[in-house]
């Protein structure tokens, strides 16, 4: 039996890309070795490729990246609370009046808005996936038509939405519906969740970092004062700006009970995005209560559409039971297996046979080593290190 070799084949200059592997190739990446196929098969018994994939996989794993930077957050913010950032400050402002003031003292790490941007890229991603993988299912292509119109709407108004609906006249009326009923304009603008995910993520994409400051989270402070005396206490701001708030101001009947005051802030202090701190309805809650919710919404979001279109039963546990029964009902009237393009035709160009060997063969090969010398080994994939 006679072992040939095909000649290498042409990709690129090698001399060009062994001189600048460890330049132009990422440091870390492996190329992979195949170094013996064994008994050719029948291309019948193929698999990658013919099997049927969830497409709103790709969706949910956007949310699972949101966590692990919710998660670096949060690692974050507990790195910058270490070397006490914060103080509280008792000042006398006149006679009868004291500010309890919290000012900071650090800069915020330009991780912290890094991280939220990516936060809020992942989740904005996930909401347009959606709507992909309900266009293939809808109109059984892959990938669907007019896929580069296609994307999650989010609409602050009734002539936006008429707008942007329809770009999607691909999904099925009773799914537009289901799109319209979670716009901002179709219930409370400044609770939905969507409208905050789109002009977040907006400014980040478009124009800046958010803004990012503090909250006082909690605040109960004890306050040592004359015997006998009534003071008024009143709250005042609760976010930071420019570095600092006025918490509360304590205020006495007279010259004399303000004397030797002491106080005891016991407050505990929270991240908070400017943009997002001035909405009535989050300011009510914690910033990482906030991530959980959002990041619970979309995945919810997920497994509505991915259970309507596929009856995937992992998406089933979040839908009510009257939701699911409709699903069932219409899903084989709405929805088909998206089948893709015929693969292409490879096409073929002429190879230069030449006799080798059997340790060639068997993945063995003699290459020079530094002195010129020939060293048989097996061969590995290189391996690619930072200089």
């Amino acid at each position: 039996m006679t072992i040939i070799s095909t000649g290498k084949l042409p990709t690129y200059d090698e001399e060009v890309a062994v001189r600048n592997q460890t330049d132009a190739m990422t440091p870390g990446w492996l190329a992979t070795a195949i170094t013996l196929c064994g008994e050719a098969q029948d291309a019948t018994v193929r698999t990658y490729g013919k099997n049927e994939v969830n497409l709103f996989k790709p969706a949910r794993h956007r949310v699972e990246r949101a966590k692990v930077h919710s998660r670096e957050m949060i690692e974050c913010w507990n790195e910058f609370l270490e070397p006490h950032p914060f103080a509280a400050h008792l000042t006398r402002t006149n006679a009868t009046e004291y500010i309890l003031t919290v000012e900071q003292y650090e800069e915020f790490p330009q991780e912290l808005p890094a991280l939220f941007g990516e936060w809020l890229y992942n989740l904005r991603s996930a909401l347009d996936y959606i709507i992909w993988a309900a266009a293939a299912y809808s109109s059984g292509r892959l990938p669907p038509p007019h896929e580069d119109r296609l994307q999650y709407p989010i609409c602050d108004s009734q002539n936006s939405w008429k707008r942007t609906s329809q770009k999607l006249s691909v999904l099925p009326q009773h799914q537009l519906e289901l799109l319209r009923t979670m716009q901002p304009f179709a219930s409370d603008v400044d609770a939905n969740y969507l409208g905050w995910i789109n002009r977040l993520a907006r400014i980040d994409r478009h124009r800046r970092f958010t803004g990012w400051t503090a909250r006082i989270a909690t605040a109960d402070p004890i306050t040592q004062i004359p015997s006998g005396v009534e003071p008024q206490w009143e709250w005042g701001e609760r976010v930071l700006e420019a570095g600092y708030c006025d918490l509360a101001r304590l205020t006495f009947p007279d010259p004399e009970s303000a004397e030797g005051v002491r106080v005891n802030p016991k407050l505990t202090i929270d991240p908070e995005v400017s943009e997002w701190g001035k909405s009535p309805f989050y300011a009510e809650r914690k910033f990482d209560e906030r991530l959980r919710m959002f990041m619970v919404f979309v995945l919810a979001e997920i497994d509505t559409y991915d259970y309507d279109c596929t009856g995937n039963p992992r998406a089933r546990s979040s839908l009510t039971e009257e939701f699911a029964i409709q699903c069932d009902e219409r899903r084989n009237q709405f929805f088909k297996i998206p089948t893709r393009p015929p693969r292409s035709i490879p096409q073929w160009t002429p190879a230069k046979p030449r006799k080798s060997s059997r340790d060639r063969f068997l993945g063995k090969e003699a290459s020079p080593d530094l002195n010129g010398h020939s060293s048989t080994h097996t061969y590995a994939p290189p391996k690619y290190t930072k200089q």
